[in-house]
């Protein structure tokens, strides 16, 4: 008898960030690791992948974009949490050695347009049948002198929208990090579904 996924419960998907300087000199320096939220945005992206016909793309409901963010506090770590405490602005990524895109974000019923990381796809690996991680590297140019405090993980397009309109789906507040041009920072985050 195959076994029903129920995602309702906390244990059936999980996942675990870590962020890691990386010094000029080659030294890695562990800032943070530890679990994350799931958010209300990763119900809603897994349900329209399920409804789904056939038509639909893909990449529609995959988990493809990130930001950042120099806000949040740990009030902000709950399922219902919608979007970032206060995400970083265009102009706060500087010369980034990762694509932006700017688009829509939905977060409680409102729609704004938000700037969002692009995730490549060579660095979206899945590790074993039921565990994808996710790498994002942030070299010495991208956000210098910023305080970064945030990260989310969003879903591309779930309700099939002409226009982009992300979903939360994962988020973490890890204290801050002053990023700057003498440093490097590595991003890894892993789900479990």
């Amino acid at each position: 008898m195959e076994k029903l996924i129920n995602y309702t419960s906390s244990d059936d998907i999980r996942g675990h960030l870590e962020v890691i300087k990386v010094h000029s000199d080659g030294t890695e320096e562990l800032h943070f690791s530890d679990d994350n939220v799931i958010c209300s945005g990763m119900g809603l992206t897994l349900l329209k992948a399920f409804e789904a016909d056939n038509s639909g793309l893909i990449n529609n409901y995959q988990i493809v974009y990130f930001q950042l963010g120099n806000g949040g506090s740990l009030a902000y770590q709950v399922s219902s949490n919608g979007a970032l405490g206060a995400a970083l602005l265009e102009e706060n990524y500087g010369t980034t050695n990762f694509e932006l895109s700017v688009h829509d974000l939905q977060a409680s019923g409102v729609v704004t347009s938000g700037i969002f990381g692009v995730i490549p796809f060579a660095y979206i690996k899945r590790t074993s049948p039921t565990r994808v991680t996710y790498q994002m590297t942030l070299d010495e140019t991208s956000l210098d002198n910023q305080w970064i405090r945030e990260i989310g993980l969003f879903s591309k397009n779930p309700l099939r929208l002409p226009t982009d309109t992300s979903f939360l789906c994962a988020y973490r507040y890890f204290g801050p990090l002053y990023k700057t041009a003498a440093i490097s920072v590595i991003i890894r985050w892993t789900l479990d579904f």
